[in-house]
């Protein structure tokens, strides 16, 4: 191989880097996103519907790969907890919680979930709990609590139950990381675990919804173009095609290298909310972006088997 061979090989090298940072923009993004959808229209239908278009645009990939795929009854039984925690608990409490509080406050406190996840896993399944986890856990939750503690300062835009309803979302999928975690160790592959639990959540959703709300409930919706572009961004870019965009990323550059690129969640979230929604952010967020930054860095950096389980089911940060 001559020089100008191995030079176009290192640039190709290098721009693998820009797909997990485009991922990480879109689901940031997202967070903004699902805001802006439940200042228009009811929290519990914009769940709904978003995560039934992303769940249905996931499925040609999976029939492409791997055909009509069949899990067995163990693994249905944990697509279910999945699509139940992951997807249907996880994306209600995130529309409701984004409804009262700035999408700054929620994206920090989902920032939380590689530390929450190893937290739980030392206590139920029996992951090692070392110093260092307990600095990078210390840490992290500092950063949320300053943010939630210091709610009276009128630049941070709080809302206590806003908080309180994102944190039962943060515990929501990261209970169903643990599920993913289960599921991972058979031969299901990834791609059908994430499609096929996004589908369960979207119907578990939908039938939430005309339980409590009623199927008249839909047609009252008001669905504008503007509503619907940014329902769609949301369903098929930042879900679809950044759960598949993230799988190549971890194929590409191994999990511990595309996990560390989660960092950036909170940051495109609050600039995003800051350029588009006109949050004002404060002294508190900047604070508590570094302490949960280097709470994550510190907490994960000998649970790269936990986080191969949380990375590969993520579906919203999505």
């Amino acid at each position: 191989m001559n020089k100008w061979e191995c030079n176009i090989l290192a640039k190709l090298n290098k721009s693998i880097y820009l797909i997990p940072v485009m991922v990480i923009i879109s689901w940031g993004l997202n967070v903004v996103m699902v805001k802006f959808l439940t200042q228009n229209i009811q929290p519990m239908h914009a769940a709904a519907i978003r995560m039934l278009c992303a769940g249905i645009a996931l499925l040609p990939f999976v029939w492409k790969k791997y055909g009509f795929y069949k899990p067995n009854a163990k693994q249905w039984g944990l697509l279910l907890l999945i699509g139940l925690c992951m997807i249907a608990l996880h994306q209600a409490l995130l529309a409701y919680g984004v409804v009262s509080t700035s999408a700054a406050n929620a994206s920090l406190i989902l920032g939380l979930n590689p530390l929450t996840t190893a937290l739980l896993a030392s206590i139920f399944i029996g992951e090692t709990f070392t110093l260092k986890l307990f600095a990078g856990i210390l840490l992290g939750f500092s950063g949320v609590v300053l943010v939630v503690l210091n709610g009276s300062d009128p630049s941070v835009g709080f809302s206590g139950s806003g908080d309180f309803i994102m944190v039962l979302s943060m515990l929501a999928y990261v209970a169903g990381g643990l599920f993913i975690k289960k599921i991972t160790a058979t031969s299901i592959p990834t791609l059908v675990v994430t499609a096929y639990s996004t589908l369960i959540g979207a119907v578990l959703l939908n039938i939430g919804t005309v339980v409590y709300f009623g199927p008249a409930s839909y047609a009252g919706q008001h669905f504008s173009p503007a509503i619907w572009t940014v329902m769609l961004l949301s369903a098929w870019v930042a879900t679809s095609l950044g759960t598949l965009g993230w799988s190549y990323s971890i194929k590409m550059l191994g999990v511990s290298r595309t996990a560390m690129f989660l960092n950036g969640l909170p940051f495109t979230s609050m600039i995003g909310g800051y350029l588009f929604l006109h949050e004002k952010l404060g002294w508190i967020h900047a604070a508590a972006f570094i302490l949960t930054t280097l709470g994550i860095i510190i907490g994960t950096v000998k649970f790269r088997r936990l986080n191969a389980a949380t990375v590969k089911g993520r579906s919203v940060n999505s």
